[in-house]
């Protein structure tokens, strides 16, 4: 079975196509009708002119059939599902989310933006910060020029807040799963709003958010010898792959600068998305839906997938690979 459409081309091309079929739809049968109404009063002017009934049903049939057309192709496609690839990229066909570069808090404090503060730099370094508070001395960074990074930290961020709501507002849960749907946040969205048990996995937002750029729903995640399994199509068309072998821990690697914003982590077993970095401590805010989030959500009802990872966490966590935003 064809989860989802592998082919980002082809769902482009058939999202146009469903659109003229969209357009089809609506705008023939209205001006059919409007001819129709034009040979009615041609008929009243004329009744004994025999051309004008037969005009008639000809249009009637013709705005039926291009009205039902795109209903039945859909409804044929419904049918297939996702047994093939094409009925897949037909069903899956959608534009991809756009996001800006801000981000709607998850607390009350203000709004802030996702681009870079200039002042938060000495000589092209990070400014180190003496709170012993890693949570309170986090500061907010971005991709810099990044365009499709600050998407996805964007997308990442947005929908952990819409997700949080859903489950808090509908009394829904979350349970650790590595296997099955849901395959997007909308799909992960609309199960909590339903008050169902959502699915999810450490690498799960990553995913979503991934999808969310790339049109494609890819499966990857960090094998626990190291390295990412399942890297490919078209994620490679906006990121690269960094490989360490463990070589540093990950708390190193923030503290050397090694580690970035946007940066898809994947240690022993364990995949996460880093959102800000504290240079000085080497702890992280992460976004991360495995089971330190499902506990966290069930215990607290804190249930955005995102969590601040402290050095000592971070410490025990050996770096393997970085997948890292290129545009």
């Amino acid at each position: 079975m064809v989860s989802v459409c592998n082919d980002a081309a082809l769902a482009g091309i058939l999202l146009v196509v469903k659109r003229i079929l969209l357009l089809i739809q609506i705008i023939a049968p209205i001006l059919l009708m409007i001819m129709i109404i034009v040979d009615l009063t041609k008929l009243v002017k004329d009744p004994d002119d025999k051309k004008i009934p037969k005009s008639i049903k000809n249009k009637l049939n013709a705005a039926v059939i291009l009205f039902m057309i795109p209903v039945i192709i859909n409804a044929f496609m419904g049918m297939l599902g996702e047994k093939t690839a094409f009925s897949s990229c037909w069903i899956n066909a959608k534009e991809t989310v756009k996001s800006s570069n801000t981000y709607i808090p998850i607390d009350d404090t203000k709004n802030k933006t996702v681009i870079i503060d200039p002042s938060s730099y000495e000589k092209g370094k990070p400014k180190s910060t003496s709170s012993t508070d890693s949570t309170a001395s986090l500061n907010v960074k971005s991709c810099g020029t990044l365009q499709y990074c600050n998407k996805y930290l964007s997308s990442l961020f947005n929908n952990s807040k819409k997700l949080n709501d859903a489950i808090v507002k509908n009394n829904a849960s979350v349970v650790y799963s590595n296997s099955g749907d849901p395959q997007s946040w909308e799909e992960a969205i609309r199960v909590a709003q339903s008050g169902k048990t959502v699915k999810i996995s450490c690498n799960r937002p990553s995913h979503w958010s991934m999808r969310d750029i790339t049109g494609e729903y890819r499966d990857f995640w960090s094998k626990a010898a190291g390295g990412f399994k399942n890297y490919g199509g078209p994620m490679t068309n906006y990121t690269t792959q960094l490989k360490f072998n463990g070589s540093k821990n990950v708390k190193t690697a923030i503290q050397d600068g090694t580690i970035q914003p946007g940066d898809i982590i994947g240690t022993s077993g364990h995949t996460f998305t880093i959102y800000t970095v504290d240079r000085s401590s080497g702890s992280a805010v992460v976004f991360d839906g495995g089971h330190k989030y499902t506990g966290r959500c069930q215990r607290e009802k804190k249930c955005a997938p995102m969590i601040t990872y402290s050095a000592g966490t971070n410490a025990g966590y050996k770096l393997y690979q970085i997948i890292r935003w290129v545009k």
